[in-house]
């Protein structure tokens, strides 16, 4: 199991190594380290062995928060740490009383679709030609937060 801490500018190298290699559009370490500063933003890092195998960074828009991204380092996947990185923002969203959490994902992204549909994330639509390099669609996907009571 990896240790989840929150994310840290000394884990924003490996962060965004990983990011490079997961994304066609990556986000700059400027980025990251950009909106980690905003009070909106949580930032969780997945650590195994004291390197960073995977992160997660959403933003608080209340009564929602929003995953804007999640990675995991390829030599690391298929081993549960993004829903591991879930678990954290799940259980820190029931802490703030958030009611959903939101998302969305490349069209193309069927690992991705398929991973948030195992969490109980439902399709709530589509946005066209939302990302770039390469142009496509964006599902737009969500999942209501039940709290025990």
């Amino acid at each position: 199991m990896a240790e989840i801490l929150s994310i840290s500018p000394e884990h924003i190298e490996e962060i965004s190594k990983i990011e490079n290699e997961s994304f066609g559009d990556p986000w700059s370490k400027r980025s990251f380290f950009e909106i980690l500063e905003a009070p909106f933003a949580l930032g969780f890092a997945a650590l195994e062995e004291a390197e960073v195998a995977g992160y997660l960074v959403a933003q608080r828009i209340f009564p929602e928060i929003e995953i804007l991204k999640i990675a995991v380092k390829k030599s690391e996947r298929r081993k549960k740490i993004a829903t591991e990185l879930f678990c954290a923002l799940l259980g820190h969203a029931k802490a703030e009383k958030a009611e959903r959490l939101i998302l969305e994902a490349r069209r193309s992204n069927i690992g991705a679709i398929g991973f948030y549909d195992k969490l109980g994330f439902e399709v709530d639509g589509f946005r066209e030609n939302y990302y770039a390099n390469p142009k496509e669609d964006a599902v737009l996907m969500s999942m209501e937060i039940r709290v025990e009571k």
